[in-house]
């Protein structure tokens, strides 16, 4: 008898609401009475990806059909688990399984619905050698997304993964931790698929035996965990979920679920979040004061109350700045802003705003420059839209708490008569701004994006050497040529 109970949840985020994006995440669990199954999937979120959402949900689909073979084929065998060589081979088949019925499955989906031209219209020009790809015929890669599974039996459990998102354990002791190695070649919106041609061997997993089984098992699609600062305060989050289910029961915390979710997306990059769990709910109560107690030490109750490397805001940044620059469809953007000021002229809270400029923007301004260098690349000719703000509300308390992580000073009520004593803070955030512009640069992220190189460039108001060099460091192309040009024009 399945003494588990299990739970998932999916919502789009809200940052894909606020775009009018169609929830490309999906999940799915199941309980029969001999084991607990959960799955998650997460559909790319790049426009080339034009049925990811299709290929997350049949994906989870074909895990659930597979894993029901695969546990009536181990009924009555479960003893060629133990063997680990043994056990290695039926995970090998079990995942082969997976991915060749996915396969037939968005074939079929393709053959029963081709490509639309207002599908394929969709795909940003800077894209469009894939409208030419999905009219070859060739549509794998349309379906590309993730997949994350648990299941629970009486006897053992395991856990099935390719591409990014977490699975963490909550144990009997209190400890919370990831059992899944991290995919190498997960790296911000780069992610292991199941559209890759060696997706069949790139599946990672974890085994647990019948007296390690842990009591609550959560898997979540990345929009969970990169909501979070690191991995201990995602720990943290199914701590404190874990111990809502075991205090309220399954029915009112899985309730609960439903507002927490959304909040957790809204609160962090916006994306589509999916979480599912499996619960022993008796297993669970008798570890209930090792789990307070752990909690308690890990607390995270004010989510910024914890330390914060320069690595940390820099993977949340990089992540936002890059959901967001992928959301734009204007075909003639030539430049990326990321404008530096200090907000309340507190050189305490510095601040930077993400936009762009058009071919467009540049041809209405530039009678109204003194020159067309200075319409093209002076801040104050361009649409100066605001389409990420990272220092101000909610991500003001991040910056703050990096800051004093770093052994900065930091002054609430600080002003710019204060900007040398606090030199070291602009010139941290500043350096950190160049970290992330060479890693959208040496990632492939812009050149994939836009179909070309352009420059991004970091600036104030004031256009000289050191802002020159600084773009030449960041971004190390002959795309920021003619910026730096303008720059010594300037000084």
């Amino acid at each position: 008898m399945n003494s588990c109970s299990s739970f998932s949840h999916t919502f789009a985020g809200a940052f894909h609401v606020k775009n009018g994006i169609i929830c490309q995440d999906y999940s799915m669990s199941h309980d029969s009475l001999k084991y607990s199954f959960v799955a998650v999937a997460d559909g790319h979120g790049s426009p080339q990806y034009i049925r990811t959402d299709r290929g997350a949900r049949l994906a989870v689909e074909s895990a659930c059909e597979c894993v029901e073979e695969f546990m009536d084929l181990l009924d009555g065998a479960e003893m060629l688990m133990s063997v680990e060589k043994k056990r290695r081979k039926m995970f090998s088949m079990l995942w082969r399984n997976i991915v060749s019925l996915w396969y037939d499955r968005i074939t079929n989906d393709y053959i029963n619905y081709p490509f639309t031209e207002d599908e394929l219209n969709k795909i940003p020009e800077e894209l469009s050698k894939y409208r030419q790809y999905y009219r070859d015929g060739n549509f794998l890669v349309a379906y590309g997304t993730t997949l994350e599974i648990f299941v629970v039996s009486k006897e053992f459990a395991f856990g099935v993964q390719i591409g990014d998102g977490k699975c963490v354990i909550v144990a009997d002791d209190g400890s919370a931790y990831s059992p899944i190695p991290d995919d190498p070649l997960c790296n911000g919106n780069i992610t292991s698929s199941m559209c890759q041609d060696d997706a069949v061997n790139s599946a990672r997993f974890c085994y647990f035996e019948k007296n390690t089984i842990p009591p609550a098992v959560f898997i979540g699609t990345d929009g969970v965990d990169k909501s979070c600062w690191n991995d201990e305060q995602l720990y943290d989050l199914y701590r404190k979920l874990a111990i809502s289910f075991a205090e309220k029961g399954f029915d009112v915390a899985d309730k609960e679920m439903e507002n927490l979710l959304p909040e957790i997306s809204a609160n962090g990059v916006g994306d589509d979040i999916s979480c599912a769990g499996i619960i022993n709910m008796n297993a669970l109560r008798r570890c209930i004061d090792e789990l307070r107690n752990s909690s308690e030490e890990e607390s995270t109750n004010d989510r910024y109350d914890v330390f914060l490397s320069t690595n940390d805001i820099k993977a949340f940044m990089s992540v936002l700045i890059e959901d967001t620059i992928a959301s734009w469809d204007e075909p003639d953007i030539y430049a990326i802003s990321l404008f530096m000021y200090d907000d309340e002229d507190n050189p305490c809270k510095p601040t930077v705003v993400l936009g762009y400029n058009t071919e467009a923007e540049y041809k209405r301004n530039v009678k109204f420059a003194d020159t067309p260098h200075e319409a093209r690349w002076n801040y104050v000719f361009w649409l100066q839209n605001n389409e990420l703000s990272f220092g101000t509300d909610d991500t003001a308390k991040i910056v703050r708490q990096w800051i004093i992580s770093c052994g900065y000073e930091y002054n609430e009520d600080a002003d710019s008569s204060d900007s040398e004593k606090y030199a070291d803070i602009t010139r941290s955030f500043t350096e950190l701004l160049a970290d992330i512009v060479q890693e959208l640069h040496s990632t492939g992220f812009i050149v994939n994006t836009f179909g070309k190189d352009i420059p991004v460039l970091i600036h104030n108001l004031e256009y000289n050497d050191e802002i020159a060099e600084l773009n030449m460091i960041a971004n190390c192309s002959d795309s920021i040529r003619d910026f730096v040009k303008f720059c010594k024009e300037t000084t």
